[in-house]
């Protein structure tokens, strides 16, 4: 069974993007699937999350990275620029994906070279028709991620990707199945939208020219072209009595309006899009409505311990609250029943997502 692909992609940052990547991939380890997360933004914050910000030094990065029984981007942007297939990478490399703390959960792990591909694959998607042995370049990096997680037996991959609108990014959304698209309650994300909605048209029309002119089937070729908006993550603000507080409101209601009014006619326009109807009825029962998949308020003194245990906020222990956070008391209880509340909304999330994918 090919796996499903979703992308986790906003090119404005601090939307809580690479958090929100961990967080769904393990809820939905929790269903019983198997999840491979790939960090495709060359800080590899999602790798340093899942190793261990504060348990890994200089040393043991080194270590990690040198050996090749750990399969990183490193050795694919290698083998990528020097032109060597997938087939041919596939065959040789022997390297096991990173475990988590869910077993249903792997990385692989992100590389700063990863830069250097995108450079790469931004010039091949202009220069091809002209430049015929550029050609392959911008849809070996999806077609090499699917067999790795086709030979995984992995169910869902889910992609990382760094903030901006450059070809690795352009590539790897327009190969991806689905995609949802991480957002914060202020007037930079509310900007942000109408930019998404501009680069996603541009991207669309780039990818059938790139198609056309270098003669490609679009049937077999790995970058499909029309991965499926599932919906918004709003996230990142304060609550008041478990709503948004009346300021952050009014930015999720404005990025919500931005999402119908332009994002998603665009969008539709294009064929990238699940149906409303479809997204609102999996939202049925609740206060959200289509494209709104879920609201995440800010995770406050859990995100400490949920970094240095390498572990979602809602998949923390009562005890692990206790001694890591040195709490006791009130403020114990208190952020006990806020991982609870976080297991819920997260598991809803999950759930929402699968249904609306599988």
């Amino acid at each position: 069974m090919t796996p499903t692909s979703i992308c986790l992609f906003n090119h404005k940052g601090g939307v809580s993007k690479t958090t929100t990547t961990f967080n769904l991939g393990w809820s939905i380890a929790r269903l019983g699937y198997k999840v491979l997360v790939v960090d495709l933004d060359s800080q590899s914050n999602l790798t340093g999350l899942v190793l261990g910000y504060t348990s890994v030094d200089d040393d043991e990065m080194e270590a990690f990275y040198s050996s090749r029984s750990n399969l990183t981007m490193q050795p694919i942007v290698e083998s990528l620029i020097n032109g060597i297939s997938p087939a041919e990478f596939m065959k040789n490399d022997k390297g096991r994906l990173t475990p988590t703390g869910h077993e249903n959960l792997s990385l692989l792990p992100g590389h700063l070279d990863v830069a250097d591909l995108d450079a790469q694959i931004s010039v091949s998607l202009k220069i091809a028709s002209g430049i015929p042995a550029t050609r392959n370049i911008p849809g070996n990096l999806p077609l090499i991620l699917q067999e790795i997680a086709k030979s995984s037996g992995v169910d869902y991959v889910l992609y990382d990707l760094s903030p901006n609108v450059g070809g690795l990014n352009e590539v790897i959304l327009m190969s991806s199945d689905y995609f949802i698209v991480p957002a914060s309650p202020d007037y930079f994300c509310l900007q942000a939208i109408g930019s998404l909605e501009k680069n996603i048209k541009k991207w669309y029309r780039e990818i059938n020219r790139f198609k056309e002119d270098n003669n490609f089937d679009s049937k077999s070729y790995p970058i499909r072209n029309c991965p499926k908006f599932i919906g918004a993550i709003q996230q990142r603000y304060r609550p008041r009595n478990e709503k948004p507080a009346k300021s952050f409101d009014a930015w999720i209601n404005q990025i919500r309006e931005a999402i119908d009014t332009k994002l998603a006619p665009t969008l539709e326009s294009i064929g990238c899009i699940l149906p409303r109807k479809d997204v609102q009825a999996e939202l049925k029962g609740t206060d959200l409505s289509a494209y709104d998949l879920a609201h995440i308020p800010d995770f406050n003194s859990l995100i400490a311990i949920s970094q240095q245990l390498s572990k979602p906020v809602f998949a923390l222990s009562d005890e692990e609250i206790k001694t890591v956070g040195k709490v006791f008391g009130h403020a114990e209880q208190t952020m006990i029943d806020s991982r609870d509340r976080f297991d819920e909304v997260f598991e809803a999330l999950a759930n929402r997502v699968v249904n609306l994918t599988r």
